[in-house]
């Protein structure tokens, strides 16, 4: 039996979430975690596909409900998936291969292609990552709860040969959104670490370096105009983290 785990929160697209949800209805099981969604075309779609819904606070980082979202699954096997990425037809065979074997890894890792506004990346650094979503249950120890962390299991994880589409960017408003709150994180563990204290200089030379080191180092400029537009935009990401980098060491937040 495999179950899928995912999650949706305030801000998130609902017509992506709806094509994710559309790409997994192999599952037998579907387990949601609503974060704070409480418009009523969510509600109603959630009662619509019959999935479990599990009510939680949102967290800063989605690792922190990773666990339980393991844990509150029903099936043999848990198919951890955000609400923005969709599984291909070719990956839907592979996992259903995947559980049936009996020798399979308690574990696998599934590549990830990026598109940015409906476009995508395949450069700048954005190239196919790779993420650890299958998971066997009974082999499932636990799961760390610091950013971009992987489960524990019993045995090693390997790749799958497919790979998922992720949609990281729904809107230019939805980035901005997760800039801010992921620049917190960010600038509280620059601080944390004891950074040297930031000026305008390191403002200027991290955000103008990322924009380079993305555009030029990693070939940004071959994805045309979203990979300009993305390389620009990395550049102002880290120009916001070490703002915020800067308000810790000065005492203003």
């Amino acid at each position: 039996m495999l179950s899928v785990s995912t999650q949706l929160a305030v801000g998130d697209s609902l017509s992506i979430f709806k094509a994710m949800i559309k790409s997994i209805s192999f599952a037998n099981e579907l387990v949601i975690f609503n974060m704070e969604r409480d418009d009523p075309q969510t509600l109603a779609y959630f009662k619509e596909i019959k999935a479990k819904v599990i009510d939680v606070k949102t967290p800063k980082i989605v690792e922190v409900i990773r666990d339980r979202q393991i844990k509150e699954a029903s099936g043999d096997w848990v198919l951890v998936m955000d609400y923005d990425e969709i599984i291909p037809e070719s990956l839907r065979d592979e996992i259903l291969a995947i559980i049936d074997n009996k020798a399979s890894c308690p574990a696998y890792s599934i590549g990830r292609d990026n598109y940015s506004l409906g476009f995508p990346l395949k450069h700048g650094g954005w190239e196919r990552d790779y993420v650890v979503r299958l998971v066997q249950k009974s082999r499932f120890i636990s799961w760390p709860t610091n950013i971009h962390s992987t489960p524990i299991v019993k045995g090693s994880i390997i790749k799958t040969t497919h790979s998922m589409e992720h949609h990281k960017d729904a809107s230019l408003a939805q980035m901005v959104e997760k800039t801010n709150r992921y620049s917190d994180i960010e600038a509280e563990l620059f601080y944390k670490g004891g950074l040297s204290p930031v000026t305008q200089f390191t403002l200027l030379r991290k955000s103008i370096m990322e924009f380079i080191r993305r555009y030029f180092f990693k070939y940004g400029f071959l994805d045309g105009r979203i990979g300009l537009f993305q390389s620009l935009y990395q550049g102002y990401s880290v120009f916001i983290s070490y703002s915020k980098l800067y308000e810790l060491q000065r005492g203003q937040k």
